[in-house]
């Protein structure tokens, strides 16, 4: 990437890159060159880590307001936290984005005796770091990750190794004010909405919870950030994910999904993820393929 990690010719070409591997599912990670895609407000189930390698951008998020960041920020995103981070307006920016899954993280962090809070909504606030030592040794991690050269095993120490001795000692993530307000009625709909192949309507939420098609977008709002709709797509989105890196048909699974049409499920899949469905598992599908022996 940066800092004579990458050559600024290799670097150019890539534009944007996915790695992850079968004998590590617990962790996906990408970096992007040159990017100008922008987001909708999304949230994944991972923490994710990301890191901004030349360029500014904007991060938002319901759950601190908007931020701009720039080179050599690193930004650490729980679980189920709502935000978007985009380019300045006409501009292109180069980042890194780092996925871990929560139960895994949450067992390592036990190991260090760390507790760390594991549920189905957000728990923590983001938090911004800047960095240079910080932004060095992601920087340096995540380069091993996409190196094939080195097996799975090293790459899974080093993850480790760089976790508990770099990121978990200045992790100091602050615990969002709990909102106990129709949590039960709340917890029921988060049910129905993951139980649920196809998206239901404020009206059938309404029906199901008691609650007025207007507190109902209150409440998810000030609970995900998000709308009653748009975390529909985000679930689905979330979903789809996992289904293309096991290797499903992307016509099939949008309908299983309960998108309308392809092209439906392929616009909200890029406005999202910033990829298309097709790139997205062919990349996954490429890392199989090459998945580096013991």
């Amino acid at each position: 990437m940066l800092n004579g990690l990458m050559t600024q010719q290799s670097f150019s070409e890539i534009q944007v890159e996915f790695w992850n591997n079968p004998n590590m599912p617990y962790v996906e990670t990408r970096r992007a060159c040159n990017s100008r895609a922008c987001y909708k407000a999304h949230s994944h189930p991972t923490f994710s880590i990301g890191a901004v390698d030349v360029g500014r951008s904007i991060f938002n998020s319901h759950f601190v307001g908007t931020w701009p960041i720039e080179s050599g920020t690193l930004v650490l995103i729980p679980a189920h936290v709502e935000h978007s981070c985009n380019p300045e307006p006409n501009q292109a920016w180069s980042y890194q984005m780092m996925h871990l899954d929560m139960l895994w993280l949450q067992k390592l962090l036990h190991e260090t005796k760390q507790d760390f809070r594991c549920d189905a909504v957000p728990q923590y606030k983001p938090q911004l770091y800047q960095s240079e030592r910080l932004y060095s040794d992601f920087c340096h991690l995540n380069q091993s990750l996409f190196d094939s050269s080195i097996s799975y095993l090293q790459k899974e120490q080093s993850l480790i190794q760089t976790l508990t001795e770099l990121l978990f000692p200045n992790l100091h993530l602050e615990l969002l004010t709990e909102n106990s307000y129709a949590q039960q009625e709340f917890q029921l709909l988060l049910s129905r909405l993951s139980g649920n192949a196809e998206f239901l309507s404020l009206q059938q939420l309404s029906e199901q919870s008691g609650l007025s098609r207007y507190a109902i977008i209150r409440l998810f709002k000030s609970k995900l950030g998000l709308t009653p709709h748009a975390y529909q797509l985000n679930l689905k989105i979330n979903q789809a994910r996992k289904l293309l890196r096991q290797g499903k048909d992307i016509a099939e699974m949008s309908y299983q999904l309960g998108f309308s049409d392809q092209s439906h499920f392929q616009r909200v899949f890029k406005q999202l993820t910033g990829t298309t469905p097709k790139f997205y598992q062919k990349q996954h599908r490429r890392a199989i393929l090459y998945k580096n022996s013991i």
